[in-house]
């Protein structure tokens, strides 16, 4: 056997490398909520919360992972209600926040944008979840305004803190892709702006007397049938029903 072994050539698999890590990260996502429904049933009903926003960040990772095995090679854009996506986001963020943090959302009525949906989840998980983090190593950012509004074809997304905002340093290369900044944030605004410009939109660093302000501009929609998104599964080692 060890000589077939020097002898042979190595198998290797058909799937490409990126098929390969999705695959191993979602089976690893898929235990990790397994272990997150042990944890719940140990903390009742103080860790509740907590663990539904685990379960639902680890079914978006999971999407991801199937996109990446499929290779879309663009985005799928329809009708997406733009408060509703932020208000999901911020529940899954506020559990990881320190206490006294919060993210208001600030808007009248409805604003449709046309837009990946999957892809507008990342790019405002990628802002509050920095806001976030900010929080948690700072301690001085306790506030996020969101503000959304309509500007002639577009839908824009204002999104401001109250923290110790961005050296002069960092601006300057912000957007630079696979060039974090000083907190951390930047790879994931480079992916939040280009993601922003696949969905025919545009994602900027605004001035700001205080803390760090984004803005979001993406196309409005014109249908009025918003997509609703589908239920989050409980359990990622259960179906859905």
């Amino acid at each position: 056997m060890s000589h077939l072994a020097l002898v042979s050539p190595p198998i290797r698999s058909s799937a490409p490398p990126a098929a390969q890590w999705a695959h191993d990260i979602r089976n690893a996502l898929t235990t990790v909520g397994l272990h997150l429904d042990t944890l719940e049933r140990l903390a009742g009903t103080a860790g509740h919360k907590a663990v539904e926003a685990a379960h639902a960040l680890m079914l978006r990772a999971t999407a991801m992972c199937e996109q990446a095995q499929r290779g879309d090679p663009a985005p799928r854009r329809r009708p997406v209600e733009a408060v509703a996506a932020v208000r999901q986001v911020a529940e899954l963020v506020r559990p990881t926040a320190p206490a006294g943090f919060d993210i208001r959302v600030h808007a009248e009525g409805l604003y449709p944008i046309t837009a990946d949906a999957d892809q507008l989840f990342r790019i405002l998980f990628n802002l509050l979840h920095n806001a976030a983090a900010v929080a948690r190593r700072r301690g001085k950012l306790k506030t996020v305004d969101v503000w959304i509004e309509r500007a002639d074809a577009a839908v824009v997304l204002r999104i401001a803190d109250d923290g110790p905002g961005l050296p002069a340093s960092v601006r300057k290369q912000l957007f630079r892709s696979g060039v974090p900044s000083s907190d951390g944030s930047g790879v994931g605004l480079s992916i939040a702006r280009e993601l922003a410009e696949q969905n025919g939109g545009t994602l900027r660093l605004a001035p700001s007397a205080k803390g760090a302000a984004f803005v979001l501009e993406l196309p409005a929609a014109a249908a009025v049938t918003i997509a609703r998104e589908s239920t989050v599964t409980r359990s990622l080692g259960r179906r859905a029903a």
